[in-house]
């Protein structure tokens, strides 16, 4: 399936977000004439704003071509494949995921480039794998190794597919102590390495890493991030000694949303393809990578940064006690896993919205968030209120269809995810 395949994708008001006995084909939605703030969709609704979606998909090519690196974004943040090939049009080298059902959407829309930032280790996944790989000669796969059963058992995976199979290119993976996978020292790193390059079922193609979760210790998270960072210098460096890398140039890759600015700078001086690949970037948030953002901008003499382009619209239900709004939208339609979300904007009967101070959401449940509202703010029953995200993966994940907006709030397109 291609994108203009997806245009002829029927929705209906089934689908969370589309109007009452209304059907529409996806790329009839741009047509309706729709407005957010005027009432023409059901509340809550998802929306990406297109100028803020444009400016960061720029901006980020811009900031790496700045610093001789590539990036294959996380595609996991969105899953919208509408969104993954605008960011490849972009110049995005390539996509990384995180699943065997990530790998498939990507290739059921025609993306050549996937790094899988992570192991299969089920038979089933790695089978599914290997098949892929020898159906699609211009498929350019990467996957990580961490161990000697990882290597052992993607080895297996090729010889079950017989003679002629393809190859699988890896990654080794280096972690940290306390951390989630990847070797601990680059001692274990480097047998690793030395076992997938002796595999003639695997191709050793680079050093990976992901320094997004590492605790921070004296001098703070980014001190140790860098420091986490100088050790993969070296273990890339090791493995490029020994001659021990098979693709030229060998690939060194990290950073997450968080880190990237470290992860660069960090890495610049290797002769390899410096890759990082953060996902939530080409929406941003309000939240935790927007308060990242500004110590970015800080450390690199940026003069701008980042723009939030996703919002979370619902409707003040009710406003049971003085101080307290009851509103629409709840766990069903925001995530919560790094922090609530901030009120952002407040519109009454389809005016233009107006910057809301003072709020703040201290609950949420299913279907509704707390909001606590300073008394000299006036808001009412039946306001539409604006909410900005923390970590926009797990509010992407709530969602079939975001709504595509224009700086009026006029509806212009529907994006379509696949989790």
């Amino acid at each position: 399936m291609n994108l203009h395949e997806l245009d002829g994708l029927v929705l209906d008001d089934t689908t969370k977000g589309i109007p009452p006995s209304v059907t529409v084909r996806l790329d009839q939605v741009a047509s309706m004439g729709w407005n957010v703030l005027r009432g023409d969709v059901p509340l809550p609704a998802a929306v990406i704003k297109e100028a803020a979606l444009d400016h960061n998909s720029r901006w980020m090519q811009r900031f790496l071509a700045k610093r001789n690196a590539v990036i294959a974004p996380h595609v996991k943040t969105t899953m919208c494949p509408q969104i993954m090939q605008r960011q490849l049009r972009d110049g995005a080298w390539g996509v990384t995921v995180a699943t065997l059902h990530q790998i498939k959407v990507c290739r059921r829309f025609g993306i050549d480039r996937i790094v899988l930032a992570n192991q299969l280790v089920g038979r089933l996944e790695l089978d599914a794998l290997v098949a892929e790989l020898n159906a699609s000669p211009e498929l350019d796969f990467y996957m990580l190794v961490d161990s000697l059963d990882a290597v052992r058992l993607a080895s297996e995976a090729v010889r079950r597919a017989g003679a002629n199979s393809r190859p699988i290119q890896v990654l080794v993976e280096r972690g940290y102590r306390g951390g989630r996978t990847g070797c601990r020292d680059n001692e274990t790193a480097l047998e690793v390495a030395r076992a997938a390059h002796a595999a003639p079922q695997l191709l050793l193609c680079g050093v990976e890493a992901f320094e997004g979760l590492i605790k921070a210790k004296d001098g703070g998270p980014a001190k140790a991030v860098a420091d986490f960072v100088e050790e993969i210098g070296v273990l890339y460096e090791t493995c490029a000694s020994k001659g021990l890398f098979e693709r030229a140039p060998p690939i060194v890759t990290a950073g997450g949303s968080s880190f990237y600015d470290i992860v660069l700078d960090r890495l610049a001086g290797t002769d390899a393809q410096v890759m990082t690949r953060s996902g939530c970037y080409v929406s941003h948030d309000s939240g935790v990578y927007e308060a990242e953002q500004k110590r970015i901008l800080a450390a690199t003499g940026e003069n701008e940064g980042l723009i939030n382009a996703l919002e979370v619209w619902t409707h003040v239900q009710s406003c049971p006690e003085p101080g307290l709004a009851i509103l629409t939208a709840g766990k069903r339609d925001f995530g919560t896993d790094s922090g609530l979300p901030v009120p952002l904007l407040v519109s009454r009967d389809g005016a233009a919205p107006q910057k809301l101070s003072g709020c703040e959401i201290f609950a949420s449940n299913d279907q509704h968030a707390y909001m606590r509202v300073p008394e000299t703010v006036p808001v009412k029953v039946g306001d539409r209120i604006g909410l900005g995200v923390s970590h926009p993966c797990t509010t992407f994940d709530k969602w079939q269809i975001l709504f595509l907006v224009d700086d009026a709030y006029d509806i212009v397109g529907a994006l379509k995810t696949f989790f």
